[in-house]
């Protein structure tokens, strides 16, 4: 008669056989099973990141900032845009255009990235030149494009992207130039004022060559420039 409480050896090898088996199916799962990587939510994140906001700027403002806007302006050039203020991407825009002396007219845009763009006299395309002649304007008489029965009736700039504070420029040169070939300028919404400095430097340093002689020639320029928002 064997002692109570003790197991038989058969008993004792039943136990031992599943105890190994435990362990060899735990070291299986361990090899077989990918390690995993903990995961740690983040609470009161919204569902999606928000689009930067477009500037907002009011009416009054557009006006009450043109209208301190200075720069060199021996002519007396006056730039209006048609409409001002606010304009809606994929707009047309007009513009209207003063001087109190003659001389050859140039409109610059400068987007709200800085990238600067002539837009009058429209420049060379693959089939040549759209005018052959400078546009010139003259005292007394408003140069306003576009306009029906006038030589620029077919002229149409429409805003475009990207959305914000962007600026015209205008440029009068008592020399008949029809391009500019600028740089970039700095973006209008930091500084309008430093935008219109920048293009009036740069237009500066600009030469031409003079018909019939072998020296370049400085000529004189007059500048306006108007802001306007993209929306």
């Amino acid at each position: 008669m064997k002692p109570f409480g003790l197991p038989s050896p058969l008993h004792l090898r039943g136990l031992l056989e599943l105890v190994c088996l435990v362990v060899f199916a735990s070291a299986a799962a361990a090899q077989g099973a990918p390690q995993g990587r903990s995961v740690k939510i983040l609470t009161d994140v919204p569902d999606a990141i928000a689009p930067a906001a477009i500037p907002s700027m009011s009416t009054a403002k557009l006006a009450s900032l043109n209208a301190g806007m200075k720069t060199d302006n021996a002519a007396g050039l006056s730039l209006d845009l048609i409409p001002s203020g606010e304009i809606i991407a994929g707009s047309k825009i007009g513009f209207r255009i003063t001087t109190k002396k003659p001389g050859y007219l140039i409109l610059l845009d400068v987007d709200a990235a800085g990238k600067l763009t002539q837009i009058f006299p429209e420049t060379a395309t693959e089939t040549g030149a759209i005018r052959d002649t400078p546009s010139m304007v003259k005292p007394g008489k408003p140069l306003i494009i576009p306009q029906l029965g006038s030589p620029y009736a077919n002229f149409e700039f429409i805003a475009q992207p990207p959305a914000g504070v962007g600026m015209f420029v205008a440029l009068l040169c008592d020399k008949p130039v029809q391009v500019v070939d600028l740089p970039n300028a700095p973006p209008p919404a930091f500084a309008p004022g430093d935008t219109l400095k920048y293009v009036r430097d740069q237009t500066q340093a600009l030469v031409i060559p003079l018909q019939n002689a072998n020296r370049l020639d400085r000529p004189s320029w007059s500048f306006d420039g108007k802001i306007y928002l993209i929306k």
